[in-house]
Formats: structure tokens, sequence, C-alpha cells
């Protein structure tokens, strides 16, 4: 934790832009923010954010967060995971009246270039209603037990459940096959399930509902059902953090970091033009400020095994 140390907060006070009042180098000292949850991401959060910029953070968990999209798919996610992180932040700040908050949003799915790999994208948000910014970061990661299988029995699931981490990691049963009933979609799922016992009853009871005589065995994607995605929380929670402790410039809004790219990396062996972003564009959210800097990676000719010309 040594990089998120308040060392790195001892910046320079600065005049605002547009003759805004000073803002303090450590301008979150003594303030609470409000993570709007009802799955257990305090504990993932709570602590880079203390360190880095000693933000307290609270929760709320009383709202609830479902209405917005769950994984098992009862309710559909509506908006992108973007908005839907931003929508659920605003819930928390207007049930507390709290000027600052948080709030993240998961998705789940096939690795968009890679066969037969999941991967997990998460968002996380931080609205500060005092600078009128809403700072976001994400994290795109193949570090995650996603996935599902069909099932009679337990005794048929002895691979898949070594590879999703049961019982440390939740699961979801539900009919394969749904016989439809009054209760509507959704009655027959169990979430939550982490125990042998809780599985072998949940399984019996959705082959019995199910056309097919199949229970749909699934990973449990919430966070608090799921240490892996706990894990992907607290590094995005560092990376925002880090985004946080950069001041701009120009008016010293805490929050400077990256917002686009532009231009092209060429093949180091051929020269030719590739997508590949050979600059980053950094922008300030209170005053607009940019600026472009060479990669911060320090690449700054694409490899030859990721040409389109030398390698098609």
């Amino acid at each position: 934790m040594n990089s998120l140390s308040a060392e790195h907060l001892s910046q320079k006070v600065v005049e605002g832009s547009g003759g805004d009042k000073e803002l303090s180098a450590r301008p979150y000292l003594g303030k609470t923010a409000v993570l709007t949850t009802k799955h257990g991401k305090l504990n993932a959060i709570a602590l880079p954010v203390k360190a880095g910029i000693e933000l307290r953070i609270a929760t709320t968990t009383d709202i609830d967060t479902d209405q917005l999209g769950t994984f098992a798919g009862e309710v559909e996610r509506l908006g992108t995971p973007l908005a839907t992180a931003i929508q659920k932040a605003r819930l928390g700040m207007e049930r507390t009246g709290c000027t600052l908050g948080l709030a993240t949003e998961g998705s789940f799915g096939p690795h968009p270039f890679i066969p037969f790999l999941a991967g997990h994208q998460e968002v996380i948000v931080f609205i500060d209603d005092n600078f009128g910014t809403e700072v976001s970061e994400s994290i795109f990661s193949t570090q995650t037990n996603f996935s599902h299988a069909l099932a009679s029995s337990i005794g048929e699931l002895a691979d898949f459940l070594k590879r999703c981490r049961f019982p440390s990691h939740g699961l979801i049963v539900r009919p394969n096959a749904e016989i439809q009933s009054q209760e509507g979609y959704g009655a027959t799922i169990v979430k939550g399930i982490e125990t042998w016992a809780q599985l072998e009853a949940a399984i019996d009871t959705a082959k019995k509902k199910s056309t097919d005589g199949l229970a749909r065995i699934e990973t449990d994607m919430r966070a608090h059902m799921n240490p892996l995605r706990q894990r992907i929380i607290r590094k995005l929670a560092i990376k925002l953090t880090r985004r946080l402790m950069r001041h701009c410039s120009q008016c010293s809004c805490p929050g400077f970091g990256i917002t686009g790219s532009e231009g092209r990396l060429s093949c180091s062996d051929c020269g030719s033009p590739s997508e590949t972003p050979a600059r980053e564009i950094h922008s300030c959210q209170k005053c607009k400020f940019k600026e472009s800097i060479l990669r911060q990676d320090g690449l700054r000719h694409l490899d030859p095994k990721d040409c389109q010309r030398c390698n098609p």
C-alpha cells in the first residue's frame, strides 16, 4: 500500500481556473462517501480509498440494487455498465443526502477474442457533486470462474465444481427448461448456494421442475458470493484511488486521468500503421484541460506478431 500513501498527496495548492476558490491538496480528508451496494463490497473498496485519499466509505444496504438488473436474469439491465453504476451511486446519494458517491457494476461473458475463455469487465464510478465530476475506471480480467453446467445430480459435476471453486464461491441453481408456472420467471431460482447439502437439494428440486429433467448450475457472480470478483473490485478501487490522487495542473481538481487516445503505433518491422493508439489523452472533468502524452506503458512500436500485415 506504499504507493497509496499520503505522501503522494502533498501537492502544491493551486488556484482553480475561472476564479474558483483554492482547492486543498487533500480535498477528501475527513469526508465520507456513500457506497451503494447490497452485496458486501465495502471491504474490497474502503481500505485502498482510505489509504490513498483519506476518504471514509460508508454503505447503504437498504437500497434494492437488483432493480437495475440481476446476473440471474430475472431483471434485465437496460443501461450500459457505466450508466448503471452511476444510477446506482446516485440512488445512495439521494437516500443519504451525501454529495460523494461510489458504485461498481460487473459484466461477465465469453472473451471477445479467445474462444472458450470467460471474461470479467468491472467498472467503478466516483461521483463528487462538490466538484461536479463523475470519475470512472474499469478493468477487464480473465481471472473469473464464470461458467455453468447441466446435471441431474452432484455426481456429474466433479470437474465443474472444482473449476468453479465451490464451496468457497457460491452457486445458482434453476431448472434448465423451466415448466411455466403462475409464479413467473425466476420463482424457482435458488441463489447463494454455499454448502453441499444446499446444492443437492436445489438440484433435486430444479430437475423436477424442468421439462428435460436437468438442473442448470451457474456460478453466483454477486460480489459477496464470489471472492475472485472481490479481488478484481479491490484492484479497481486501487486504480480509481490513484486516479483521484492526480490533480489537474490547471485547477487542482482531483481525478485527472486518461479519457481517450490518439495516433497509431506502427509495426517495428514493416512500418505499417496499426489500430493500437500511440498516445494517451489525459483530461480534467472540471475545467476540461487536456494534454496528450506518449503511452505510459512504454510501447512505441507494434510487435510484428501483432501486425495485420506481417502476421495476418
